[in-house]
């Protein structure tokens, strides 16, 4: 009767070793599925977002740098520049002016100045004085190009005085 007692529980322990075991088995490969899938939506949203980044509108490109240099340099941000994600920005602003040009000989020179300071940018320069003049020639192409109306500042460092 002892006997079978202790065989028992030996078996029972046994049992519940092996359930453990493959428990976390199961535990293990549903993760490593999870996370492979993460991966790899992640990768896709890396390509998605860097495709978007390249403009096929003109005004697009301008309005949205505008944009990533108010919320990075505007209203005394320039104090605490990283320059990563400024080299990253310029990198895309150099990758996407490869496809946008200008009919308008004007806005072509502005944005051939654009691409100047962004390749200075890029190439690992830190040049605040660079920055602060692509904020400025984003910021007068979307008042003049956008007809961007939220500010009165003008820095008038543009060739390109609009179409009017």
């Amino acid at each position: 009767m002892l006997k079978s007692k202790k065989i028992n529980r030996i078996l029972s322990i046994i049992g519940m070793i092996m359930a453990i075991a493959i428990a976390y088995s199961v535990l293990v490969y549903l993760n490593k599925e999870q996370n492979t899938a993460r991966v790899q939506k992640s990768s896709k949203t890396a390509e998605m977002a860097e495709q978007d980044l390249m403009y096929s509108d003109l005004g697009d490109f301008i309005a949205s740098n505008h944009t990533f240099y108010n919320e990075t340099l505007g209203w005394g941000r320039d104090r605490f520049v990283s320059w990563s994600k400024q080299r990253k920005q310029a990198e895309l602003i150099a990758n996407s002016l490869k496809s946008l040009s200008a009919e308008n000989e004007d806005l072509q020179q502005d944005l051939n100045m654009i691409g100047n300071l962004a390749e200075k940018v890029q190439g690992g320069t830190k040049d605040k004085e660079a920055l602060i003049k692509l904020h400025r020639f984003f910021h007068d192409l979307d008042i003049d190009y956008n007809d961007y109306k939220d500010t009165t500042d003008y820095f008038d460092v543009t060739e390109y005085k609009g179409e009017g």
